[in-house]
């Protein structure tokens, strides 16, 4: 196939090594011990570092599965409002940390202060200093940046909290640790869509992702050839954004089809030239399906260039 650098067996191969690194991090006493927080009840959940998509993915799959009364509240919002005035309501917090020492210091000072239970699962090593801020048995450290591993991560700890039952635990279960026999049929399916992306993103471009392909939409923000400038921003913003930038990188699932629609409009309208990945899978394992899907752009030489495992 022309523009594809390596042959499609090899890009398999490579992405088959890569999810058996990826797997290794599901067996950790970390994950049970997070597994152990989610059975606690109602909860509400926020952030520390770069992304944000983790703890939206958390939240997504316990509102949609379990009866877990779960919000995310934005780590400024949760210090500087919710933690210091908020004397009654949900009184239990998960933090996921993906680094940023000094707002998360901020945040566990003011929640230890006001009595909150915390628990912190942290995608990167801790000073002592963060450490002490956090009971022994309510600190979970997994060493991992990569995004899918991460999201893996939670969505295994969901399947284990659910005891994979009902419909769509035991089919995220499944779907989460049976991705390799499905990279081949999966890499032939969106090959040509990989290949227009890879030509749509040579200019500046925004991108703009469903909620449950926020992932996907963070991995390309900052892990795509920094040479080309892109835009990060929600689906009711890009209307606004379009003045300056024309072409909008749409992330998006058969299932989240009425959300998009205003976005689709402006390519119709020709106001901006709108390339669209959608993953037609349940939303609850899409943005795993876009993350490998990404990484597998990776693989032909134009993300941030790193080799996989």
């Amino acid at each position: 196939m022309v523009g594809v650098s390596r042959p499609l067996d090899d890009v398999v191969d490579a992405l088959s090594r890569y999810l058996d690194v990826a797997y290794g991090v599901l067996t950790s006493g970390g994950v049970r011990r997070l597994v152990d927080f989610l059975r606690g009840g109602d909860m509400l959940i926020t952030y520390s570092g770069v992304y944000v998509s983790p703890a939206n993915y958390l939240l997504l799959l316990l509102r949609s599965l379990t009866d877990v009364n779960a919000y995310i509240v934005e780590p400024e919002v949760m210090t500087y409002y919710v933690a210091p005035y908020c004397e009654s309501g949900i009184r239990r917090i998960l933090i996921v940390n993906s680094g940023d020492y000094s707002p998360l210091i901020r945040m566990l000072d003011q929640l230890n202060l006001t009595g909150y239970e915390l628990m912190l699962a942290s995608f990167t090593e801790l000073a002592d200093v963060v450490k002490t801020k956090v009971r022994d048995d309510m600190l979970t450290i997994l060493l991992t940046q990569d995004l899918l591993q991460q999201h893996l991560l939670l969505g295994t700890a969901v399947s284990e909290f659910l005891n994979r039952s009902g419909v769509r635990g035991r089919r995220l279960w499944y779907e989460l640790t049976n991705l390799k026999p499905v990279l081949k049929d999966l890499t032939t399916k969106y090959m040509s869509k990989l290949l227009e992306i890879r030509e749509f993103t040579k200019e500046p471009f925004i991108i703009t992702p469903t909620p449950s392909m926020l992932g996907p939409a963070e991995y390309i923000a900052y892990h795509y050839n920094p040479s080309v400038p892109r835009y990060l921003t929600s689906l009711y913003n890009v209307k606004y954004l379009i003045r300056y930038v024309r072409k909008v990188l749409l992330l998006s699932t058969d299932v989240e089809e009425f959300s998009v629609k205003e976005v689709r409009s402006l390519k119709l309208s020709n106001t901006a030239d709108v390339c669209e990945l959608r993953i037609k899978t349940d939303p609850l394992t899409a943005p795993i399906y876009g993350l490998i899907l990404l990484i597998m752009l990776n693989e032909f030489g134009d993300l941030d260039g790193r080799e996989l495992p």
